[in-house]
């Protein structure tokens, strides 16, 4: 397991704009979750899910059991929602690099949130407490 995170719960926690989370390293273990019992199995795909943007954009996202569509795929992010214009859920996911290896955090946003703030959020989470967060800038 990655090192140096054991303080991680408690700061998912005062994430109080997100419904759900989880950070987990590269062999999907949980470092630490937030609103939800996680299924270790469901954690699988998103360890891949930086691979290949049509497989990802293809097959989704699943959380909880719940079916997400993905529709934004620029590494280290990928996010989408479930759900129509009046009640939903947004997912997003974020690859971090603590000493050399992937930890990622996922989570879940509820409207009246939306990716435009959530996803932000979720950078500037894994850069204060994960590690390096390397965004490609624009082409």
């Amino acid at each position: 397991m990655v090192e140096g995170l054991a303080r991680l719960g408690e700061e998912l926690a005062k994430m109080n704009e997100w419904a759900k989370g989880v950070i987990f390293d590269q062999e999907g273990r949980i470092i630490a979750s937030k609103g939800f019992n996680v299924d270790p199995k469901e954690l699988t795909p998103y360890l891949h899910c930086l691979d290949s943007r049509d497989v990802t954009i293809g097959s989704g996202f699943i959380l909880n059991k719940q079916h997400f569509e993905v529709h934004r795929y620029h590494p280290p992010l990928v996010f989408g929602r479930r759900g129509g214009p009046d009640e939903g859920e947004g997912i997003a996911i974020c690859q971090a690099l603590r000493d050399g290896a992937p930890v990622y955090g996922l989570i879940t946003y509820e409207l009246p949130i939306l990716s435009a703030r959530a996803v932000p959020q979720l950078i500037e989470f894994c850069r204060k407490y994960i590690g390096t967060v390397e965004i490609p800038g624009p082409n």
